[in-house]
């Protein structure tokens, strides 16, 4: 018998139309339960069903924009839900007439909570930069895998020849795109712990750094302006923490690998160290450099391995690119107790003075802002610094107390002395 929806408030609905991953919570929690029976009514198999569910939620939240009205909502939803059980029973005949004699009944699939599932496809939105074409790859890929992987399941033995081919083809054809449901879900679970208000963190403001050893002797050298967050019960709820500024991390050899969310991207380090970086100026892009060991860097379902020395910059919709060395060099060499900028902008640098030497340098004139300077000074002295500004900017620094001062542009006195 049909499902039908739960009453959604005009507020609510509206939510849903303008892409709040709440109001599509609150549908999911609402209906899934009634909407997995309706298509377990012809599955007979629970777990099966809640993953037919699952993915007709998505694809109504891909079509969101276009619905006008909740009994159109309805409709694309129990459209949706036949639309992906006729897959799965297709899929499951597929399986079944080719395994022949040595067919087995198909096993039920284990239900989970419905806590379970919005995980799931909470994790799948939030890989929603990932590249249609890459995407319907990976898709096709996992489908001739899990076809080979269900044969010799069912069969009992591998299939060779032309049935085994056949079968390939005929399971790449029907699979249902939830192969991905999985994928991102451990992401998803440490974004919401950090998220909580419990979560825990360590900051070292402008002109600080500092080195915390954790419980499981994660090693983070953090550096200037930057917060460090954890979960409330790390390690024991996830070993994930989230960087928001600039920090190296240094992760021993364990059981599971260390989660690292910068940015928008997640680093897993294991036996490995490592660089990440992202400021609110950034706008979410991460910028990364591996320092001993590898690294794999995920955004969504895409991933990339780094391995020792290797640099990237991550755009915050997932665009991998190499990192210019100049801004490698202002990122990065901190680690190594230098303050190194070489062709930067006036502007960019005067910020990178406050952040790491606590000193807010303010223009009286912001016309040569853009000016190219190029710097090299230790982080522990402020005095050399300045001096080293004033030299590479050709400007002229007045302190007016320990944490303030102005500047002026010298390139006309330089000039003068030069000659």
């Amino acid at each position: 018998m049909p499902a039908s929806l739960a009453p959604l408030s005009p507020e609510l609905f509206a939510d849903f139309k303008a892409g709040k991953e709440t109001a599509l919570e609150q549908i999911v929690r609402a209906n899934f339960e009634a909407f997995t029976q309706e298509a377990n009514e012809k599955l007979q198999d629970i777990g099966g069903a809640q993953k037919v569910a699952a993915s007709a939620f998505m694809d109504l939240w891909d079509r969101r924009a276009k619905v006008e009205s909740v009994d159109q909502l309805q409709a694309l939803l129990h459209q949706a839900i036949n639309g992906e059980t006729a897959h799965e029973m297709r899929r499951r005949a597929a399986a079944h007439h080719m395994a022949g004699n040595h067919a087995k009944e198909h096993e039920p699939t284990p239900a989970e909570s419905i806590d379970q599932w919005w995980t799931k496809i909470a994790g799948v939105l939030h890989a929603a930069h990932a590249d249609p074409a890459t995407l319907a790859q990976q898709r096709a890929e996992h489908s001739r895998h899990e076809a080979a992987q269900h044969m010799q399941k069912v069969a009992g033995k591998k299939k060779t020849g032309f049935y085994a081919v056949v079968a390939i083809l005929l399971f790449a054809a029907a699979a249902i795109p939830l192969w991905y449901l999985n994928k991102g879900a451990a992401a998803t679970k440490a974004q919401q712990l950090l998220n909580k208000d419990d979560a825990k963190s360590m900051r070292a403001r402008d002109g600080q750094r500092g080195t915390v050893t954790m419980e499981d002797s994660v090693v983070v050298r953090m550096g200037s302006s930057t917060t460090v967050k954890y979960t409330k019960s790390y390690p024991l709820d996830a070993r994930a923490m989230q960087i928001q500024g600039v920090a190296a991390i240094k992760a021993p050899k364990l059981d599971s690998p260390l989660m690292v969310k910068v940015g928008n991207a997640w680093v897993d380090a294991n036996d490995a160290e490592f660089v990440g970086r992202s400021f609110p100026e950034d706008s979410n892009s991460a910028m990364l450099k591996v320092l001993s060991g590898n690294v794999t860097v995920r955004f969504g379902q895409e991933s990339k391995s780094l391995e020792s020395g290797a640099m990237l910059l991550v755009l915050n919709n997932g665009t991998l690119m190499d990192l210019d060395e100049n801004k490698a060099k202002l990122a990065f060499n901190w680690i190594d107790g230098t303050f190194l900028a070489e062709n930067q902008p006036l502007r960019k640098v005067l910020s990178e003075i406050k952040r790491w030497y606590g000193i807010d340098i303010v223009p009286k004139d912001s016309s040569f802002m853009d000016r190219p300077v190029s710097i090299s000074a230790a982080l522990d002295s402020a005095k050399v610094a300045i001096r080293a500004l004033e030299e590479g900017g050709a400007v002229k620094v007045t302190l007016t107390s320990e944490t303030r001062g102005t500047l002026v542009d010298n390139a006309g006195k330089v000039k003068s002395k030069r000659r």
